[in-house]
């Protein structure tokens, strides 16, 4: 359920709000105000010592767009452990997420930042599509419906891109083309993040290196060849793309696949995982 988790973290994935804030202003003592071009934040803060606050994300004619809730924790948790100030923040309360017409599309709660208790999605005509409850951030009971109403088999709600190759073929490609660059002594990690847009295509790569002391004139090139490699990288199914998008409720949307690989008793070691 880390991926659900990750996909109600984010804002509207069908509609990404990106902005600069453009001014602020404290309505009330405990309300804040942001106003951006596209749209406008309502922060409120409630609790003896304002440790619970709301953000609503609003068009400019004031329709809802989505609502989440957090708790703020402790600088030092009780076993004396150091948080910083993005690990404070996390989710507990009620979230909604609006369509773009500003009918109610998704309905949960969040208990010490786990999904807890019912999860609803609905249709744009408020016919429900999916029942779920959850305990703890895991589905105890799940039942999905047509828009006529029937029950139906539900697939999940978010379902991560996917490597549509053998489980083992993007990998030793990677070893073998990056084998003499990440030596282990000048070049020790290398973190590439290709960003999957909704037909499969990889669109944009970032990529980050981790060099010793003294090879930092290295990362340029080691960038610019690793971006090379991953965008050259074969079909491994003929006439068929690399990767299968992410689908959210059942629409392709774009997501994130990071890659990494780094040296480990002198073998090349890899990892892989998707994020939105």
């Amino acid at each position: 359920m880390k991926a659900l988790y990750w996909l109600l973290c984010g804002l509207m994935v069908s509609q990404p709000i990106r902005a600069q804030v453009d001014s602020t202003g404290a309505v009330h003592d405990n309300i804040v105000r942001r106003f951006h071009p596209e749209y406008d934040e309502e922060i409120m803060y409630y609790g003896k010592r304002n440790q619970y606050f709301s953000v609503k994300i609003l068009r400019k004619n004031g329709t809802l767009l989505r609502l989440d809730s957090y708790t703020l924790l402790p600088k030092t948790l009780p076993n004396g452990f150091p948080l910083d100030s993005v690990n404070r923040i996390i989710r507990h309360g009620p979230t909604k997420i609006m369509y773009p017409g500003g009918q109610l599309h998704i309905s949960c709660d969040y208990k010490d930042d786990f999904i807890n208790g019912p999860f609803m999605v609905f249709y744009e005509d408020g016919a429900i599509k999916r029942k779920e409850f959850y305990r703890n951030g895991r589905v105890a009971r799940s039942q999905c419906y047509t828009p006529e109403g029937d029950k139906q088999t539900c697939e999940p709600f978010y379902q991560a891109a996917k490597f549509m190759g053998k489980p083992n073929e993007l990998s030793d490609y990677l070893k073998q083309k990056l084998g003499s660059v990440l030596d282990g002594e000048r070049i020790r990690k290398i973190t590439a993040t290709l960003r999957i847009n909704e037909i499969g295509q990889v669109v944009n790569v970032d990529v980050s290196v981790n060099a010793t002391t003294g090879n930092d004139q290295r990362v340029p090139a080691v960038v610019s060849y690793v971006q090379q490699i991953i965008r050259n990288m074969p079909e491994w199914t003929p006439e068929k793309m690399n990767w299968k998008p992410a689908l959210n409720d059942g629409k392709a949307i774009s997501s994130n696949c990071v890659l990494t690989l780094y040296r480990f008793y002198g073998g090349i070691q890899s990892n892989m995982y998707f994020k939105l």
